[in-house]
């Protein structure tokens, strides 16, 4: 309630706190959005105050020794947000990429500091599910080493998938009560506050960012989104929601009740700033004219990063990306709080493994859709992004559009592109010269 009538309250006394930033890059489809085409960012400033008030609760509750120091770890992160956000609104830019990330890191130890310093992470010791409770909550530099990888990954997950409305504060609301139902089931309902807590602000902030089908590419659609979390939400609902894994005794079940929205992060990671450097280092690959060849046309496991603009790439609008993510988030925690319910059984096991099984389908159905090819229907071409295998009567690729007449079959048939999966960015190149010049011979 604190978080959805704060950000009310906000948006009316802060309507020009809007970011003047201009994104550009492969995964734009369409025009960025002016200052005043976007929404202003307070979803940050009214988590901030639910959070505090969260800790004043709980610090009179059996989580007492922990409530002020799970906050104190998350503010380095909201002020470090808050200071991106208003570089943001004032001159366009936010803090360099680089810059960013080191930042990222050095908090990240600040939180996993207070962490373990004081004695916060051995409040879900008792629980089988924590990392505390197999090592000895005196084990401080492995679980530091672990909880600095949970802190930083989940932060740097939630500020990469702040690119859709609904899409971080949904996906943590459902990965945090996930949490919050495993911590009370394997430990005691005493420990499921903080995850409870940042489950009601991340609800609370979807009062106001809910998804739709708007996009940069889809004005005319209605948009149900009247604010956006920022940096400083983005920042504070990661960071808080890992060291609330932590402190609750469920952080070694984090990495598979949060799997959908970890990957956000792990895509950019792999994607961006492994494979992308590794490939023009190794091979170096060059164009005719000899100018770099774009990374879009590496053999990358998907057409963009993080994950949510491969699928918008793909063809899907931006509510199905949303729900997706929010379905595939409920899943892994809902089978991880029955791994809670039925602790050092087999069925806990089991329901761990199938948890772990749908995030790696739902990695799978990206790198499935990432190549793409097309297939003659009379006189057209169907674009589709996948692959040309029939499962039971039905065609293991998605649609994406349909082009061309008989001219343009019969010039692709030629040029042998018919049915032949391929990089989806080169397949789009060739076709739009086919499209411009059907008869034109191919070079």
């Amino acid at each position: 309630m604190i978080t959805a009538g704060g950000s009310a309250a906000l948006r009316r006394l802060l309507p020009h706190f809007r970011s003047a930033e201009v994104k550009r890059g492969a995964h734009q489809i369409a025009a960025p959005l002016g200052v005043s085409g976007k929404l202003p960012l307070v979803g940050g400033l009214a988590a901030a105050v639910a959070a505090v008030v969260a800790a004043a609760l709980l610090s009179a509750g059996p989580t007492a020794s922990s409530a002020w120091w799970v906050l104190a770890g998350a503010a380095g992160f909201f002020l470090f947000g808050l200071a991106d956000d208003l570089r943001k609104t004032r001159t366009g830019r936010g803090v360099p990429e680089g810059a960013y990330l080191v930042i990222a890191l050095i908090l990240s130890i600040g939180a996993t500091a207070l962490v373990v310093g004081p004695g916060a992470h051995e409040s879900g010791a008792a629980s089988p599910y924590a990392m505390a409770h197999w090592l000895g909550s005196g084990a401080h530099v492995p679980l530091s080493i672990w909880y600095l990888a949970l802190i930083l990954g989940t932060t740097l997950a939630t500020s990469f998938s702040d690119g859709m409305d609904g899409l971080t504060p949904g996906t943590v609301a459902f990965a945090t009560a996930g949490a919050a139902l495993a911590a009370g089931l394997a430990a005691s309902v005493g420990q499921a506050g903080w995850p409870l807590g940042i489950a009601a602000i991340g609800a609370g902030l979807l009062v106001w960012n809910l998804p739709s089908e708007w996009s940069p590419a889809n004005r005319g659609a209605r948009r149900r989104a009247s604010i956006y979390i920022g940096d400083s939400g983005a920042l504070t609902l990661g960071a808080a929601s890992a060291a609330a894994a932590i402190v609750a005794g469920v952080d070694l079940l984090w990495p598979v009740i949060a799997a959908p929205l970890l990957l956000e992060g792990l895509s950019s990671l792999l994607q961006a700033k492994i494979l992308v450097p590794l490939y023009r280092r190794w091979r170096d690959p060059r164009l005719p004219d000899g100018s770099p060849v774009p990374h879009q046309r590496f053999p990358l496991p998907l057409l963009a990063s993080p994950l949510h603009y491969h699928w918008e790439i793909v063809g899907l609008n931006r509510q199905k990306i949303v729900l997706g993510f929010w379905a595939a988030t409920a899943v892994t925690a809902s089978l991880c709080a029955v791994a809670s319910a039925l602790s050092e059984t087999a069925w806990a096991a089991l329901a761990i493994t199938l948890a772990a099984a749908v995030s790696a389908g739902f990695w799978a159905a990206a790198t499935w859709t990432r190549p793409a090819f097309v297939a003659a229907d009379g006189d057209f071409l169907l674009l589709f992004h996948g692959r040309p295998i029939t499962l039971l009567g039905q065609l293991l690729a998605r649609r994406r559009r349909v082009v061309g007449d008989a001219d343009v079959v019969k010039a692709a048939s030629e040029r042998g592109l018919l049915n032949r999966p391929m990089n989806a960015h080169v397949l789009n190149a060739t076709l739009d010269a086919i499209l411009a010049d059907p008869k034109r011979p191919s070079t």
